[in-house]
C-alpha cells in the first residue's frame, strides 16, 4: 500500500522529515522549506521595505537557491516588494573558486532575468591586488601552515564589507544552512574560542563584532543541508559537479559526517546545537554590550578591536602588505 503524505493526504509520500517524524511528498516538502525561510525572515526582521540585500553566490546549491528563493518570495509579496536584491561572486583567485562560479554562470544569468535579480562579479586582484593564491604561496613558502579555507575566508569577509558600502548595501544574505551553523558552533567549542560566540546568530550584534560590517542574514539557517539539496534538485538549480579539493582536510569536512551520525540518535541535535549558539551569543551580547571598542587599522585604517586588523596580519605573514596597501590608496578602497 503506498503511503501518503501527512500534510495534505493525497500525493504519495516521498521524504521522511526526521526532526518532525512526517513523511511528506514533495510538493508539500517545498511549501515547508519556502514557509520556514518565509518565517525566519518575518520573525527576525531580515528583510524590511526599501532594503538593499546582497545575496552572496559562491556558486554552490545554498546559495543559488538562496537567489532562487528570495527572487520568489519577493515575486509572491512574502517578503516586501520594494526590497531590492542585488547578487553578485567573489573570484578568489585560487583555480577552483574559478571553475566553480563559471560552472553556475548560466544559471545566475537565467535568476537575474526571471526575478529582476542584478548581479555583479568581483574578485580578490581587484579589491586587494592579490589573490589568494598569491598568499597562500607566500605563507607556505615561509613555512606558515595556513590551511586554504581560513585564508579564503578572512579575505572573502573583508572584501564583502568593501563591495557592501560600494553597493550601499543594507544587509547581506549568506547561504548558510543548518549544517553550517552547527558545525560552527561545534567548531568554536572545540577551539574553546567563546568569543566568536559573540557574533553568532541569525542577527549578530554589531557592538561586539571584531570588525565593522555590512550586517549579515541567513534566511536558510532552519534548513537542513540535505533537504537544501533536494530542493536545488527537483527545482532544476545546479548541484556542484566540482569539489574545491581543500574542503578534505578542513575540520568541517569530519564534522559534517559526526553530526550525521549523531542526528541519527537524535534528530533534532543541529536544532539543539544552533540553539545552544544562539543562547550563547545572548548572554555574551548581553554581558558585554558596549563595552568593545574599535580601532582603526595601523596600517589600512579598517576597524578593528586591536592595533592590526586580520587581513593585514595575514598579508604580512605572506610578505604582500606593501603590495596590498599600494593597491587599496591607489584604489582609494576604504
Amino acid at each position: 500500500m503506498v503511503a501518503l503524505c501527512d500534510r495534505c493526504g493525497v500525493r504519495e509520500a516521498q521524504y521522511f522529515k526526521v526532526s518532525s517524524g512526517e513523511r511528506l511528498c514533495l510538493n508539500c516538502l517545498f511549501n515547508t522549506i519556502e514557509d520556514t525561510v518565509t518565517r525566519t525572515i518575518r520573525r527576525y526582521r531580515l528583510i524590511g521595505s526599501g532594503d538593499r540585500i546582497g545575496i552572496a553566490i559562491s556558486g554552490g546549491k545554498d546559495s543559488l537557491v538562496l537567489m532562487y528563493l528570495l527572487g520568489k518570495l519577493r515575486r509572491h509579496g512574502r517578503i516586501p516588494r520594494d526590497a531590492e536584491l542585488i547578487a553578485f561572486s567573489i573570484d578568489e583567485g585560487q583555480p577552483y573558486s574559478c571553475v566553480r562560479r563559471s560552472s553556475a554562470g548560466d544559471y545566475i544569468g537565467k535568476l537575474t532575468s526571471e526575478f529582476n535579480i542584478e548581479y555583479k562579479l568581483f574578485t580578490f586582484k581587484d579589491l586587494f591586488g592579490v589573490t589568494a593564491f598569491d598568499v597562500a604561496q607566500g605563507l607556505w613558502g615561509k613555512g606558515v601552515n595556513m590551511h586554504m579555507c581560513t585564508i579564503c575566508g578572512v579575505l572573502r569577509r573583508r572584501a564583502m564589507n568593501i563591495i557592501g558600502r560600494r553597493l550601499n548595501l543594507s544587509k547581506i544574505a549568506t547561504g548558510h544552512n543548518l549544517d553550517d551553523e552547527a558545525q560552527t558552533v561545534m567548531l568554536n567549542v572545540m577551539s574553546n574560542d567563546i568569543k566568536r560566540f559573540a557574533w553568532f546568530g541569525i542577527t549578530p550584534s554589531n557592538d561586539v563584532a571584531e570588525e565593522e560590517f555590512i550586517p549579515r542574514i541567513k534566511p536558510l539557517r532552519f534548513i537542513r543541508e540535505e533537504e537544501v539539496a533536494i530542493y536545488a534538485y527537483y527545482h532544476g538549480i545546479p548541484l556542484m559537479t566540482i569539489e574545491c579539493p581543500f574542503v578534505y582536510n578542513n575540520p568541517r569536512f569530519e564534522l559534517k559526517f559526526t553530526l550525521a551520525r549523531w542526528e541519527r540518535d537524535n534528530p533534532n541535535v543541529k536544532y539543539s546545537i544552533v540553539s545552544f549558539g544562539d543562547q550563547l551569543s545572548r548572554i555574551i551580547n548581553d554581558k558585554f554590550r558596549g563595552q568593545v571598542k574599535l580601532n582603526k587599522c595601523t596600517y589600512c585604517g579598517f576597524p578593528t578591536s586591536g592595533s592590526v586588523c586580520r587581513v593585514c596580519e595575514l598579508l604580512n605573514q605572506a610578505g604582500l602588505l606593501d603590495k596590498y596597501l599600494s593597491h587599496i590608496r591607489a584604489a582609494n578602497i576604504h
